[in-house]
């Protein structure tokens, strides 16, 4: 049994995945603390993963957008692990044709997506990745990352409105039971809800305007996906791990990179 170690490292989450003999296995998730040492990060994942299956890990890779923990999870991998890791970035083969006007601003997260929605999906794709920020992207059926959105997340914006306004509570992300609410609190869900659905539907309307598109994939993912995904009044499909389908997907074409150390 051969294991390969994805971290896709968040500003919000860590996400781990265990791909054992080609296939994503399981997946574990941690609360980002650029804080916490190699040391505190290796007890974290010791724990989740146990001593049973560290003589089976033969690889890892790490996807991150939070630069200071990139050090900390390399040098946890080769101290703990005695292998080096790949680091999504420039160098490494993705498969995935970057049309944008400076490929080297892609993030790491948005370069697995895509790759993720290429290699499963065959046609256009929009893939919908709900995270800190709430990113939308298109993926041409010729294998061609071409632009998409960012906009505030779910989480943001409900942050936001609390912190700017003297009046209004923190309340829990949920969908209330009418769009239209009748107290302070379900207002604020129906507003941060319902009006990100809203948002997203109406980007993926302008985004098939703009491209001509009668038909794509929609792919919801991230960690907020979950609240919306049955919300929204388009085809869509869930795809908790496209991400990692995507990074497992690139180390496997640059495994040869690898150094042991």
């Amino acid at each position: 049994m051969n294991m390969i170690l994805l971290f896709d490292i968040g500003n919000t989450n860590i996400v781990l995945g265990l791909a054992i003999n080609k296939k994503i296995h399981k997946t574990f998730r941690y609360v980002t603390n650029s804080k916490l040492t190699e040391d505190d990060y290796f007890q974290k994942i010791n724990a989740s993963i146990g001593d049973t299956f560290t003589e089976t890990i033969e690889g890892a890779i790490i996807s991150s957008v939070v630069p200071q923990l990139d050090y900390i999870f390399i040098n946890m991998i080769e101290k703990y692990y005695k292998i080096k890791p790949l680091v999504v970035g420039p160098g490494l083969k993705s498969g995935l044709q970057i049309k944008l006007e400076n490929p080297k601003q892609l993030g790491a997260d948005l370069l697995c997506d895509a790759v993720g929605a290429y290699i499963k999906y065959p046609g256009t794709t929009i893939i919908i990745d709900m995270g800190t920020a709430t990113k939308l992207l298109v993926v041409t059926k010729n294998k061609e990352f071409i632009g998409g959105a960012i906009c505030a997340g779910i989480r943001g914006s409900l942050d936001s409105l609390i912190s700017t306004t003297s009046k209004l509570s923190r309340t829990a992300i949920e969908a209330p039971s009418s769009v239209i609410g009748n107290e302070t609190i379900s207002c604020i869900q129906s507003g941060i809800v319902y009006g990100h659905t809203a948002m997203i539907e109406g980007l993926i309307k302008k985004f098939k305007n703009e491209l001509a598109l009668d038909d794509a994939n929609i792919i919801l993912t991230g960690g907020y996906a979950k609240i919306i995904k049955d919300l929204l009044e388009i085809d869509c499909m869930y795809d908790e791990n496209i991400l990692l389908d995507g990074l497992f997907y690139i180390y496997q074409k640059n495994k040869n990179l690898i150094n042991k150390s």
